[in-house]
């Protein structure tokens, strides 16, 4: 028997395990195997060894992302590799995938999965049950001597070749909410990986520019399936690059125009904005609501530091903004303040002033603010920066574990060598300001009069400039509306099968 665990990573957006539901697919029909998912348990130690015990397991894998989830998975491994030292504590996703030595160095996960577990784990399952020797299996990292070993890498195979996802292991009607899209949002990946090699992203060291994509045709038969079984009226696309092949898009979204669904997807806005107006009508008309894209910066030369590949330009993303409005689709455009410079300050203003343009362009616009996190990428411009400036990963799991590792890789508070407190200080305050001045469409529970209510409160502040400390808009907007900002959880670094 084989558990697949989804340690707690969200507070309140609970979103389907897809990455294990797509791992279980490999399994379906090969070994036994449930998914438990600690989003939705109370005591997950008891669960566990009451599993362990009744169904003798031999096998414990783990998705992994950095921050919330990656301190459960630390708790959860070092448990089960204390009271059952028999068990094989796999991990796979994005942080062992990237930090491959550290985990194993911890001496509690004892395989790394490094490409897709729903091909992989299989193979690897299928060594340990025969005796064949690790490295046999491509695609997985191990200790050997207590030193990592790496066995010959896997070839990623199209989506369109696996099985479809086995939602009888999990109950999706707890997973549906309620959003800005409709009353029963569920969640699905269509594609792996993204064409562009940005210098900030995790999925270039996982996919290295790599991109394979389902079919229309198949993307349209699982969204169709899942609102007439469970009566999903909205989707969200978590690919990297949703967006990536106009003709599939425009293809997807006449297919599914009949099923009345509201949909919301991740592309770049240089790719769309060479979209033909046929196409971005039939989105529309298909029911795409919402496209979330990085414009990370108004200025084009950390762009180029950041190697944000393609055509993007501040200008692109100002050109975007005005022309998705007149689709009435809902561009979110995610911000990343602080990258390694010499004039913080003034990064931190341009950005400000780069963001108030984009709202007079399209008040519409979502804007998500994120603080620059470091990401292990060899050979990056940006990374290389950082290195100069000071920035170091921890050595340790254990160092992992501590709260300031946490909040970088949340990209909220990171307390990394050039940003200061006053630097962090200053994105949140406009970022309240902006929060008060336009309220997102994602909180519902803001009713119109409150929305304007907030407007009114912080005019002042967002026409004079003013963002020094927002007391009266933090107090209504935390204590009062306990109002939720607009956010990607664990977009810091994407979740990958």
């Amino acid at each position: 028997m084989t558990l697949l665990i989804n340690p707690r990573s969200a507070k309140h957006n609970r979103r389907i395990p897809l990455s294990l539901l797509t791992v279980g697919a490999g399994l379906e029909d090969r070994h036994e195997y449930e998914i438990i998912d600690e989003n939705f348990e109370t005591d997950i130690d008891s669960l566990l060894d009451n599993l362990i015990s009744a169904k003798h397991v031999k096998y414990v894998g783990l998705t992994v992302m950095p921050g919330p989830q990656l301190v459960r998975a630390i708790a959860i491994s070092k448990r089960l590799k204390r009271n059952y030292p028999s068990l094989s504590i796999i991990w796979g996703g994005t942080f062992p995938g990237i930090h491959t030595t550290t985990v194993l160095a911890s001496g509690y996960v004892d395989i790394v999965v490094l490409g897709q577990g729903e091909v992989i784990l299989p193979l690897l399952i299928d060594a340990l049950e025969s005796g064949a020797p690790l490295q046999s299996v491509r695609g997985i990292a191990f200790n050997d001597k207590r030193e990592p070993m790496y066995s010959q890498k896997q070839e990623w195979r199209r989506p369109d070749l696996h099985p479809p996802l086995p939602y009888h292991k999990v109950n999706i009607y707890r997973y549906l909410q309620r959003t800005y899209l409709g009353n029963r949002t569920s969640a699905y990946h269509s594609s792996l990986g993204c064409p562009f090699k940005c210098g900030f992203c995790s999925v270039v060291s996982i996919f290295e520019g790599l991109w394979l994509a389902q079919s229309a045709e198949r993307v349209a038969r699982e969204i169709e399936l899942v609102h007439k079984r469970f009566g999903v009226d909205s989707i969200e696309f978590f690919d990297d690059n949703f967006f990536t092949s106009e003709k599939r898009v425009a293809e997807f979204s006449e297919r599914i125009r009949s099923l009345d669904m509201a949909w919301w997807g991740e592309g770049r806005s240089d790719t769309i904005l060479q979209y033909s107006d046929s196409t971005l009508r039939s989105m529309r008309d298909a029911g795409c609501k919402m496209i979330f894209t990085g414009a990370e910066t108004g200025s084009m030369e950390t762009l180029q530091l950041m190697n944000k590949g393609g055509t993007q330009s501040p200008e692109v993303i100002i050109g975007f903004a005005q022309r998705i409005k007149e689709y009435g689709i809902v561009p979110e455009f995610s911000f990343v303040f602080g990258s390694p410079s010499e004039d913080i300050d003034g990064d931190i203003e341009r950005d400000i002033q780069f963001i108030k343009r984009i709202k007079r362009v399209n008040p519409s616009s979502e804007i998500i603010f994120y603080v620059y996190a470091p990401v292990l990428l060899s050979g990056a411009a940006i990374f290389e920066e950082a290195k100069k400036f000071g920035f170091d990963y921890p050595k340790t799991l254990d160092e992992w574990s501590e709260q300031k590792w946490q909040n970088l890789d949340l990209r909220k508070k990171p307390m990394i060598p050039w940003i200061k407190p006053r630097h962090v200080s200053k994105i949140r305050n406009f970022e309240r300001r902006i929060n008060a001045q336009f309220p997102s469409l994602s909180d519902l529970r803001l009713t119109e009069p409150r929305r304007k209510f907030l407007k009114i409160l912080s005019n002042w502040r967002y026409d004079n400039d003013f963002y020094a400390a927002p007391y009266e808009i933090r107090f209504f907007l935390s204590k009062v509306f306990n109002y939720r900002q607009p956010e990607i959880e664990g977009a810091a670094q994407y979740p990958v099968t």
